[in-house]
């Protein structure tokens, strides 16, 4: 079957006409030779056919192009619409080190440098600590991805983050799919749960914004946000749910400490309280200098050796640490 394209259009059948009513006025002419006339007519047609196929390749290049031209803009406006999951960033200047990894289950090592825009992803028994330039301590969960945006803000794709800002930082924005949270001056712990975003607070004030919602979490409280609403429950500062940040915390060394900053940092460590007999006891505590090591240690037994050893008693019950004299000791 032949190809419609390439049947005359009107166009040519038109030109056909005008070139036959010429042929028409200019009359009579003497014969011409049958071999002659043969070659005329074998030419003509030929260039005929020839513009006749020129103009169905033009007609179909057309065709194409505007086939061409709505894929281009189909994918022109596809590509407006479609948002990547977490827009890429180009890699940046250092803002934190590798303090320490827990299960060497991942590929970062202690003393690695994290750079701005770089992932860090732990496997399901792998957990690390970065230490940010301000001195703040950043703990990564089991299964948890997050990367620096700058030397303070932390986009969080999925598990969980614990946060313990050192004293003087700005304080730390983390962003999870569903909300950001901002802190200044506190340890809290932040985790991606399907559709929501829960944020834990051991200490100090967290804020937790979803578009013009904005929630406050003061210590010991328990924030879940998802897209329509928050939901804030009382939680205890210490005990197992918090375990986890402390299994990946820096190593604390005591040697050369004084018993009262020793457990001032454990205590803040574990989310305890301590307190002292009487105003005396707490000075003898900051003048008393440790020695040793309690590297191993499980944080009741580090207690007992530290405390035994200084001549005084303690009891640790439901989170707070009670310092006594021996004397006073039941």
């Amino acid at each position: 079957m032949s190809d419609p394209l390439d049947q005359p259009s009107p166009t040519d059948l038109a030109e056909e006409e005008a070139t036959a009513r010429l042929l028409r006025m200019a009359g009579t002419r003497p014969a011409v030779p049958a071999m002659r006339a043969a070659r005329v007519r074998s030419t003509v047609r030929a260039h005929w056919q020839a513009r006749a196929r020129w103009r169905a390749v033009r007609r179909r290049a057309l065709a194409a192009a505007g086939l061409v031209s709505a894929a281009l803009l189909a994918l022109f406006v596809l590509g407006r619409t479609v948002t990547p999951e977490r827009a890429a960033i180009a890699p940046g200047a250092p803002v934190a080190v590798v303090e320490r990894v827990d299960r060497a289950a991942t590929r970062l090592q202690p003393g690695d440098s994290i750079r701005v825009g770089e992932w860090i992803e732990t496997a399901a028994g792998a957990r690390v600590a970065l230490r940010f330039a301000d001195g703040s301590s950043v703990r990564f969960d089991v299964a948890s991805r997050a990367r620096p945006l700058s030397a303070n803000v932390i986009d969080l794709a999925a598990g969980a983050l614990y946060v313990d800002t050192a004293p003087g930082s700005a304080g730390f924005e983390v962003r999870t799919p569903i909300a950001t949270a901002r802190d200044v001056g506190t340890q809290f712990e932040i985790r991606v749960q399907d559709a929501a975003t829960r944020v834990r607070v051991r200490s100090g004030k967290v804020e937790l914004r979803n578009g013009t919602r904005l929630v406050s979490g003061e210590a010991g409280t328990e924030v879940t946000m998802s897209a329509d609403r928050a939901v804030s429950r009382p939680i205890a500062s210490h005990g197992p749910d918090w375990q986890w940040t402390a299994s990946v915390a820096p190593a604390l060394d005591i040697e050369g400490l004084a018993l009262s900053e020793f457990l001032d940092r454990l205590s803040r460590e574990h989310g305890w309280s301590v307190r002292y007999a009487d105003p005396a006891l707490a000075r003898d505590a900051s003048a008393i200098v440790l020695h040793g090591s309690v590297s191993g240690l499980q944080p009741p037994d580090a207690v007992e050796v530290a405390i035994t050893t200084s001549g005084l008693a303690h009891r640790l019950e439901n989170g707070l640490l009670t310092v006594t004299r021996l004397s006073s000791a039941r």
